[in-house]
């Protein structure tokens, strides 16, 4: 409730001082004030796990996988990798669309695609046994990471509903309300990310006195 009351705070914010004549430009439209407020929470959550990275050395992969993800979370609500290559690597059919060049096809695979696998693979690997320890031991924790979980998997459906399936089925109008759902979710799903669950991460990747 806490995130989703700062969310709703900082966009009546926006609304006040950008002077933007209607709500679906502050919340919905691209670079608007709502998306760049989500990416700067992952930028600066990046920050955040560089620095503990390089003051807790045995866990610093973890951190530093972290921190991979965070910037990864935070250039793709800038869509950075659509003004980057030209690409929407979101979209699935572009990978066997004969209208791409199969070397640039290639390239997004093994330098996009591949390397965020391997961080999550690698991050996944190290602190699995901590977070089944966790879930065994039903520390209180997991259910927040259940809720931003559902959360995750809420603004991606939302993304594929207004992308896809609304101008399939006749219901561009719905269209605005749909990005605005999206754009203000993954707003909340940052701000829930690091404020409620900071004290996840440090639970999974626990700190010992010689760490300081």
């Amino acid at each position: 409730m806490e995130a989703l009351f700062f969310c709703l705070t900082m966009t009546l914010l926006a609304k006040w001082s950008t002077d933007l004549p209607a709500w679906g430009d502050v919340i919905a439209s691209e670079n608007g004030p709502v998306e760049m407020m989500s990416a700067g929470v992952w930028f600066v959550a990046m920050v955040w796990c560089l620095i503990a990275g390089f003051c807790h050395s045995p866990h610093r992969i973890e951190w530093l996988g972290l921190t991979a993800l965070c910037l990864l979370f935070g250039l793709r609500e800038l869509d950075a990798h659509v003004w980057a290559t030209g690409w929407n690597f979101d979209k699935f059919a572009n990978y066997w669309n004969p209208n791409f060049p199969l070397w640039e096809r290639l390239l997004v695979i093994g330098g996009m695609i591949i390397p965020v696998m391997v961080i999550g693979i690698v991050l996944c690997s190290r602190i699995w046994s901590r977070l089944a320890a966790a879930w065994n031991s039903r520390a209180p924790w997991i259910g927040q990471l259940i809720l931003g979980g559902v959360l995750l998997s809420f603004c991606v459906v939302v993304d594929k509903v207004h992308g896809y399936y609304l101008p399939i089925l006749g219901l561009e109008d719905a269209q605005l309300f749909f990005m605005g759902l999206e754009e203000f979710g993954e707003y909340v799903l940052g701000i829930y990310t690091v404020s409620v669950l900071w004290p996840y991460w440090q639970a999974t990747i626990p700190f010992h006195q010689t760490d300081f």
